[in-house]
């Protein structure tokens, strides 16, 4: 089964229980895979979560229903259906919240959007066809590697509409002014790893993960910057990215198009476990022609 059909499975799924309780981790088994891996296909190639998508596609049937009417389901013979009753069927635990968030996306109420005239929009559901473009080169190698310990200051970080692309480089902004990043890099063994990035503890439901910035663990937490702690990353068969030139845009558009052309095309899928951002200690300045970072991400067979 291609990508390609494997995520039209899980839209389907989704599409089949937008009313009720849809399982986003039964979404990633219709599309024969781990939660994680079909979590960071959907976020890449659509532009959004699994769980955005959802919300999207369950307000847009909402608003269909209230602006033809607020019909109940079909055969029911109840008339027009209460607003509590859609929210309930459309998976929010009260009407309040349903309101709330039906505001957020159209600018009105349900009711002002059941008495009409109000400016809705139609969010349809999605059809897959993956672009493997292959116009440009991926330089990369596999490498199975140990376990590690690493050691760093962490921060949840959203995914939505593409946020960690904006929270990660603030996040890096942030520690490098209040002092963290000296105290961190002090400890650092430069000669080893250098400094990583890690992406881990991804929650299908927000739409978050947790991202750290982390040196090899320190034989002492010592002098360590405040809320320090230890990250433990499996043994792993790692496929390792080369991003060359400034760091930004080329890294970033590096982790897309893993993500968005090499993983469907290859006979990998993504264990689940940590992604790694290596950034080697002695390259020079991000911002030179000449710097070099590497992505990491674990591999298990498809």
């Amino acid at each position: 089964m291609d990508w390609q059909e494997r995520m039209t499975k899980a839209i389907e799924y989704l599409e089949r229980n937008l009313c009720g309780e849809a399982d986003l981790e039964a979404a990633a088994r219709a599309a024969n895979c781990s939660a994680f891996h079909f979590y960071r296909m959907f976020e890449v190639i659509t532009g959004l979560g699994p769980g955005e998508y959802l919300r999207r596609r369950r307000l847009s049937e909402a608003a269909k229903a209230l602006a033809h009417g607020g019909a109940a389901p079909a055969g029911d013979g109840q008339g027009q259906e209460r607003i509590v009753d859609l929210a309930l069927r459309f998976g929010y635990d009260s009407p309040d919240a349903f309101s709330r968030a039906f505001r957020r996306e159209f600018g009105c109420l349900p009711s002002e959007a059941r008495k009409g005239g109000a400016r809705l929009h139609s969010y349809p559901p999605l059809s897959f066809s993956v672009l493997l473009k292959g116009d440009k080169a991926m330089e990369y190698r596999i490498e199975k590697g140990p376990a590690m310990r690493l050691a760093g200051i962490s921060a949840r970080v959203s995914s939505k509409d593409g946020g960690n692309f904006v929270a990660v480089p603030a996040f890096w902004e942030a520690i490098m002014k209040d002092g963290r990043w000296k105290a961190l890099f002090a400890k650092a063994d430069l000669k080893r790893t250098g400094v990583c990035g890690v992406c881990r503890d991804f929650d299908m439901a927000s739409g978050s993960f947790v991202y750290s910035i982390a040196i090899d663990e320190p034989a002492s937490m010592e002098r360590m910057p405040a809320g320090s702690a230890v990250i433990e990353i499996p043994a792993s068969t790692w496929a390792k990215f080369t991003s060359r030139g400034p760091l930004q845009p080329n890294f970033q558009d590096t982790i897309k198009r893993i993500f968005g052309e090499w993983l469907p095309a290859s006979d990998w899928e993504h264990a689940g476990s940590a992604e790694i951002e290596f950034y080697p200690a002695s390259v020079g300045s991000p911002e030179s022609s000449d710097y070099w970072c590497e992505y990491w991400i674990p591999l298990k067979q498809g």
